[in-house]
């Protein structure tokens, strides 16, 4: 046992592991028995390939699509940033313990649960790079596809298979893309450990019900829904 790691310590970091995979299942599976904001993204992404399937061109797809992969590429860098300030930090974790905890509300830990709470943030922002390069080069993958599309009046149906294929991986590169930013989300939490053990929890339990509310009851899910055809 790690001296300094309290009982709170311990129901904070479990109700974190919970709340983290546990959301990303809880919100699969209401995805299942009602619209959510990604399910009715993800419907627009076949719908926007279908329709690019009876267009000739495909430049304006192209432009969005690099719009997509600079997006996936923005935070994969950011996230490499913010790994290299971590592991320098992870040397330092004792003394910035120290110092928040000279704070208001703060309390100051042991060196080596501060070392744990460092390596806790790095495994979440490690999952965010790997999130995030793997949806840009899922991204890559949607442009070739686009680029070897045939023709129209050539092979339509061989055109469709195409646009459906597409459609598919989009959504994939897309979920790989939320699920890193995800990952950003539920850092806030751990930063918040850093402070004591009942902001963690606190925290962890209202980016859980933020990111719900976005996913199932936000102003643009409404908007998405009332768009027909």
């Amino acid at each position: 046992m790690i001296r300094g790691l309290s009982f709170t310590d311990v129901v904070a970091f479990v109700t974190f592991l919970i709340c983290w995979p546990g959301y990303h299942l809880a919100a699969g599976y209401v995805d299942t028995r009602r619209s959510s904001l990604m399910s009715l993204v993800k419907a627009f992404r076949h719908r926007w390939f279908e329709r690019m399937a009876e267009r000739e061109s495909h430049i304006a797809d192209a432009t969005l699509l690099g719009n997509l992969l600079r997006g996936a590429l923005f935070f994969a860098s950011t996230t490499v940033f913010i790994l290299g300030g971590l592991v320098a930090l992870l040397g330092t974790a004792p003394k910035v313990a120290e110092l928040i905890g000279q704070l208001p509300f703060g309390s100051v830990s042991d060196p080596k649960l501060a070392e744990l709470k460092a390596i806790a943030l790095i495994l979440v922002f490690v999952y965010a790079f790997f999130k995030s390069t793997w949806s840009a080069w899922q991204y890559n993958v949607l442009s070739i596809l686009v680029g070897a599309m045939p023709g129209r009046g050539i092979d339509d149906a061989a055109r469709v298979e195409y646009a459906e294929a597409a459609g598919r991986v989009a959504a994939l590169a897309g979920e790989s893309y939320n699920n890193g930013v995800r990952a950003y989300y539920f850092s806030i939490p751990l930063m918040a450990w850093f402070a004591n053990a009942l902001a963690f929890l606190a925290v962890t339990l209202v980016v859980t019900i933020v990111l719900y509310r976005r996913e199932f009851y936000s102003p643009i899910m409404e908007a998405l829904k009332s768009i027909r055809g």
